[in-house]
């Protein structure tokens, strides 16, 4: 059966999930297929959508009407208006999927007057290369089996799903969520190093990216500790081990933690406030 699929608020992220389902339809059975279609305020975002075969809707209300999971993309501060534009097309057989950082399942509920199953999603940017981690709160007990399945058959074409807590979303947002941030830090800073050291910008980004490509596929394929895979590189009284206890020295992992607890203790805050 057809899964028809809407998005309003077709930005970064909300586009990069339309755009991710519609590279994917191309390889589905028709059995198996997915309806899609948007809405963004800026139309000419819709454009390159609407060429992959994503349906341009006039209105956020259109999306909702015109789709049984209608995920919702827009910022924080414009989700309580959007909910409630939606509400004359929502009913027991819609969804709603919020992305929106901070926006509670309770007050998608309140919003949405409970006419419709709510469920939290919170992405990470990788998504817009197809390998986002998704945290996913089915919390809404209106939320039948078959949707939920649904969804995690949606979001996983796109990357990993992981279902979680609402009182999870903060931690995940602070590890995973903001986890790329930490991520280009540390390229960058390699990066850095290897035009130092006479390479090219190119040449130094190239290398790097390859780098963390590879160590990433070793990790999830070795299923040894992290630091016995750290120590297998370092020879005795090489310049790999050189390097690392610099790293240990500065206190690497130490600043890790600490930038990941920084970002959760805001995450919290801004829940407090509107959530």
């Amino acid at each position: 059966m057809t899964m028809r699929i809407g998005c309003v608020g077709c930005g970064n992220m909300g586009g990069a999930i339309l755009a991710g389902l519609a590279r994917n339809a191309e390889h589905q059975d028709k059995a198996d297929a997915y309806a899609l279609c948007g809405y963004n305020r800026t139309a000419s975002r819709m454009r390159p959508l609407e060429e992959a075969g994503v349906t341009v809707m006039p209105s956020p209300l259109a999306v909702a009407e015109n789709a049984d999971i209608i995920v919702l993309a827009v910022k924080p501060y414009q989700m309580q208006e959007v909910v409630k534009e939606l509400r004359p097309a929502l009913n027991k057989n819609k969804v709603l999927v919020s992305v929106a950082a901070g926006i509670s399942l309770h007050n998608l509920e309140l919003w949405a007057e409970k006419l419709c199953p709510v469920v939290r999603c919170m992405p990470n940017t990788p998504a817009l290369v197809g390998m986002g981690v998704f945290a996913l709160c089915f919390e809404d007990p209106k939320l039948s089996h078959d949707c939920k399945q649904n969804i995690l058959q949606m979001f996983g074409r796109l990357g990993q799903c992981v279902e979680l807590a609402e009182e999870k979303f903060t931690a995940f947002s602070a590890l995973i969520g903001a986890g790329p941030a930490y991520v280009f830090a540390m390229m960058q800073g390699l990066v850095q190093s290897g035009v130092t050291l006479g390479f090219t910008h190119a040449q130094s980004r190239q290398m790097v990216t390859a780098l963390f490509a590879g160590s990433a596929r070793m990790a999830e394929e070795d299923p040894s500790p992290l630091g016995q895979l750290r120590d297998n590189v370092c020879s005795p009284g090489g310049l790999t081990i050189a390097g690392v206890n610099m790293l240990d020295r500065a206190g690497l992992t130490g600043l890790l933690v600490d930038a990941v607890l920084a970002a959760d203790a805001r995450g919290a805050e801004m829940e407090r406030k509107g959530g």
